[in-house]
């Protein structure tokens, strides 16, 4: 419905007026997608001062027709809710706002015989919910408190999330917001600054309620506690807040000319002709919540409906919402060969489910049904490749059965990189019919990770024979073994494949990956071993929580040094380090292994982009090092701590 105020300053013909306000309303949404729910027969011309306004009163009963066409309209309630109901109407009109599950109960209790029992009075709120008569979710950690009132999250939400020219005069107040909206970020001790207020006060009286609402904005996903948050602390200290931002994304944000070696493309089309802006900050929060933000210039890579994140230290994210679309960029430091096609598979089921859930939210925030079976229907997955400026896509269900495709400017793309974002992360080797890397490819020098998980695939009896083929010789074998005689097998072989390296530049040649290749067939090894160096093991992605997401303090790592065996080398690559960084820890510490993993692990912390319990854990994984156990028990303990203290876990 559509009104216009202030009819008592119209000084013209307000008939007419009115008229041509209904006839450019009408104009405007008679082909929007959602004209059913929008009523266009009339703008009402009302007026404030006038209690007996006739125009109020037209459009008071035109809502009263709205309500009675309803489909909870007439339906039959129990008659035992009625007491409650009326309890909850008057706490209303007292300007209660917020309640306690207990404070509730008792009142309840008042209601002798018509009292709910426990189950019923879960089925009471649950039904009151899905009616929008108040707001309760039987979550753990916001099933403490109801919000017997609505408007009132509305009215609190106001204080923070709002235009500038509605910022309070208190000077102070107005920089926390204009800081906001210019960073995306607030502290939690401002947040609770500017509900200080006596408008937003009134609505949570107590700290109780205070902390309930923070919890339950951080589950709506419209606060957002970035990823490294110190979590053993009482409260965490900074929140993002996608919804306020507007900072306007750079113009070079999604130019694909100088990633064009380096990106694939992801694109969700939904099926409407536009993003609501609160799905579209649900999709970025949700995304945010998944992998930590970019810092580029110290500052943290949002924009309004976009964002860049960090997956792993190679990988970054992009993503960003344009009409009905929401646009992904996986770009890669190096290239498209160095991008694994199991984590482009995680990354897509992952944003694959965060859409589905966030458009299920949706729906059913506006009362419509919709089975998690059914969401698939409301939005089409399109992958694609850099073509000039633009983009190309094919849909994703065509990406497996087509090698290339003839784009509408004629030019042939190739599917092999696209087909990551579907990738089967079950197979374990190269399926049949694999045909390896390509020509070009195998002209590419292999990285350190390459060489350290090469290594590890190779026995150490076939070892020396293989190192011979690539044009080393024996002696230069028995050096390395001798220099790194403390270490495990496969860090002796790692440190041969570097020296190989070394030789090979220091002779003015390219070492390739296709020296590896010619190596592996000439000791009878499979060649494919040489596509298993790109394969990343995600099984720890589905353990993935916020917990995993915290900072591992200096005292951790150097208790997980005690829980990590003999293989610094590889840890210390697999956790990004380059050969020269691993070789001065080791000649920094020769004779000791927890102080020399405990440089390693200072030494990444200090570097990485991802420094987490997460990441950690997987380049432990990859390494078979030990230390999972301890990292999943920290996390627990810094889940019970956060319990203790009041705050909730927020699980992706």
């Amino acid at each position: 419905m559509f009104a216009a105020t202030h009819r008592d300053l119209c000084k013209d013909d307000t008939v007419k007026m009115k008229e041509n306000f209904t006839k450019d309303v009408t104009q405007m949404f008679s082909t929007h997608e959602n004209r059913n729910h929008i009523f266009l027969d009339t703008v009402y011309f009302i007026t404030g001062i006038d209690k007996n306004d006739s125009e109020i009163q037209r459009m008071t009963d035109q809502v009263v027709i709205f309500a009675m066409k309803q489909s909870s309209w007439g339906q039959r309630r129990p008659m035992q809710w009625v007491p409650l109901e009326l309890q909850l109407s008057n706490m209303r009109m007292k300007n209660i706002n917020i309640v306690t599950r207990e404070d509730l109960r008792n009142v309840n209790m008042l209601n002798d015989d018509l009292a709910l029992n426990e189950s019923q009075l879960e089925d009471f709120l649950l039904v009151q919910h899905s009616l929008g008569k108040l707001m309760y979710y039987n979550l753990p950690g916001l099933d403490k408190h109801i919000i017997i009132h609505p408007p009132a999250l509305v009215n609190i939400l106001r204080s923070f999330v709002t235009d500038e020219r509605f910022f309070p005069a208190d000077q102070c107040l107005t920089s926390i917001l204009q800081a906001m909206t210019m960073t995306g970020k607030i502290y939690k001790k401002d947040l609770l600054k500017i509900w200080q207020q006596e408008p937003v006060h009134r609505y949570m009286p107590d700290d109780t309620i205070k902390e309930f609402v923070v919890q339950l904005l951080i589950h709506l996903d419209i606060l957002i506690i970035p990823k490294g948050a110190k979590q053993n602390s009482s409260y965490p200290d900074v929140y993002i807040v996608p919804c306020t931002i507007k900072a306007i994304r750079p113009s070079n944000f999604n130019l694909v000319d100088s990633k064009e070696e380096r990106s694939i493309c992801l694109r969700y089309t939904l099926a409407r002709h536009s993003i609501p802006t609160a799905l579209a900050y649900k999709i970025i929060g949700t995304a945010i919540n998944a992998w930590p933000l970019k810092y580029e210039f110290q500052k943290l890579c949002l924009y309004h409906k976009a964002s860049v994140l960090n997956v792993s230290e190679d990988n970054e994210l992009r993503i960003w919402i344009e009409d009905n679309r929401v646009m992904v960029y996986m770009v890669n430091q190096k290239s498209l060969l160095s991008i694994s096609p199991d984590i482009a598979a995680s990354v897509q089921e992952c944003l694959t489910k965060n859409i589905e859930s966030s458009l299920l939210f949706h729906c059913k925030s506006f009362g419509r049904k919709i089975t998690s079976t059914k969401v698939v229907n409301l939005y089409t997955m399109e992958v694609g490749v850099p073509c000039g400026s633009d983009i190309c896509f094919i849909p994703s269900q065509d990406v497996l059965r087509i090698d290339r495709w003839k784009c509408d400017k004629g030019r042939q793309h190739d599917t092999r990189y696209l087909r990551y974002w579907v990738f089967d992360k079950t197979q374990k080797m190269c399926v049949h019919g694999c045909e390896g890397l390509t020509s070009n490819e195998l002209e590419i020098e292999p990285s350190d990770k390459h060489l350290v998980r090469l290594g590890g695939q190779i026995g150490i009896k076939l070892f020396e024979e293989f190192f011979i083929n690539l044009g080393m010789n024996k002696r230069e074998w028995e050096s390395t073994e001798y220099t790194f005689a403390g270490h495990s097998s496969k860090g002796i072989m790692s440190m041969a494949l570097t020296q190989w390296r070394k030789t090979k530049l220091s002779k003015l040649e390219n070492p390739t990956l296709k020296d590896l290749t010619h190596a592996l067939r000439a000791v009878k090894l499979d060649s494919h071993l040489i596509c298993q160096v790109f394969r990343e093991n995600t099984t720890l992605f589905e353990i993935e929580d916020f917990n995993l997401q915290a900072i591992p303090s200096d005292q951790h790592l150097k208790e997980l040094s005690n829980q990590i065996g003999n293989c610094p080398l590889q840890l210390g690559i697999e956790l990004g380090l380059s050969f020269t960084e691993v070789e001065q820890s080791l000649f920094s510490f020769p004779k000791d292994l927890p102080g020399l993993v405990e440089d390693i692990l200072i030494k990444w912390k200090r570097k990485s982009k991802v420094k987490t319990i997460h990441s950690l854990m997987i380049a432990l994984e990859r390494v078979n090092a030990g230390g999972i156990r301890y990292l999943l028990e920290l996390s627990k303990k810094l889940s019970d701590d956060n319990i203790r203290s009041g705050d909730t876990v927020s699980v992706l």
